[in-house]
């Protein structure tokens, strides 16, 4: 059983705009909301867990929240990583709260693969690179302050200017994003069938 000794942050402050509904607070498997679903399954495998969120008030549960610096009036997945890390302070794991069937295991070759001088390990598969499916050090937050202050949002961007390692995943259905409703209503049905 892989164990990461990091904490990992649940990304849980998106728009949703394209679901309709906020994804993190949408019913999954036995929980009341996707949110709790991540932090319960993941949990043993990681020295803390904690929730990214622009408000924790949406959320009716405890759980150890950080949300969003006030700094800066855009939101943006950017935002949310520069006040996890200023936060914890730490080399963080981050997964975003729509991606429901991302294993352990990914994390652990993460992990696997971080030496020092890396500013983030990235996981990839053949559609896509992943960039709420990583891990980050504190090391990049000074880069993401100095794009936010040219009101720069795009984290390829600033990936492109980092120390950053691609780690390649031959199978695209752990990285299943939950973004329309008819890719809930199958992952519904996938954690349905594989209890």
């Amino acid at each position: 059983m892989p164990f990461i000794p990091l904490p990992l942050v649940i990304i849980a402050g998106g728009k949703s705009s394209r679901m309709g509904s906020d994804k993190a607070l949408l019913p999954f498997g036995d929980f009341k909301t996707l949110t709790e679903f991540q932090l319960h399954r993941l949990k043993p495998y990681f020295s803390s867990l904690h929730v990214s969120a622009k408000n924790s008030a949406k959320f009716g549960f405890e759980s150890s929240f950080i949300e969003d610096t006030t700094s800066y009036k855009e939101h943006s997945p950017l935002v949310a990583l520069l006040s996890i890390l200023e936060h914890l302070k730490t080399p963080v794991c981050v997964l975003s709260v729509d991606t429901p069937f991302v294993t352990p295991e990914i994390f652990q070759k993460l992990y696997e693969n971080f030496e020092e001088g890396d500013d983030a390990i990235i996981a990839t598969s053949p559609c896509s690179s992943h960039q709420l499916c990583a891990l980050y050090a504190p090391s990049i937050a000074e880069k993401i302050r100095e794009q936010l202050s040219h009101n720069e949002h795009k984290i390829r961007l600033l990936l492109d200017q980092s120390h950053t390692k691609y780690i390649a995943f031959e199978d695209d259905e752990p990285f299943l994003n939950l973004n329309h409703p008819h890719e809930y209503a199958e992952a519904l049905l996938h954690a349905t069938n594989t209890k």
